[in-house]
């Protein structure tokens, strides 16, 4: 509409002032220039946008990766309990076989010396 209005204006110029093209060639000119100056404006905006996408982007490929990280402690985390559990679970038996190995030891030496005997019998162990 605007431009509408400025050709109207640029060719009534023209028409009553046939003699002055000067006068036209300064309008379109001028309206060239304040087209370029709204152009440069418009660039800036998308640059600041562009700004703006390129920052959503790097927050949500953080976020994603934050994801991925916490799916895979989730998805691992099964695995690592059980494996410890297995781990534990071994230790204990093997110190159950020891605590059998020198009581086993303690019981033979006890059928040989009677002060471990009488120790073994106090400590209910024999």
């Amino acid at each position: 509409m605007k431009k509408f209005v400025l050709l109207l204006i640029v060719c009534s110029r023209f028409l009553f002032a046939s003699n002055d093209l000067t006068i036209v060639l300064e309008e379109i000119k001028n309206l060239r220039a304040d087209m370029n100056k709204r152009f440069e404006q418009v660039d800036k905006r998308f640059e600041q946008n562009d700004k703006r996408f390129e920052q959503i982007n790097k927050r949500l490929d953080f976020m994603q990766n934050l994801i991925i990280a916490l799916f895979g402690v989730v998805i691992a985390s099964p695995f690592a309990i059980e494996y410890m559990a297995r781990r534990r679970d071994e230790e204990i038996k093997y110190e159950k076989e020891n605590v059998q190995k020198i009581l086993f030891t303690l019981r033979s030496l006890a059928a040989k010396d009677e002060k471990i005997k009488e120790s073994l019998k106090i400590s209910g162990l024999l």
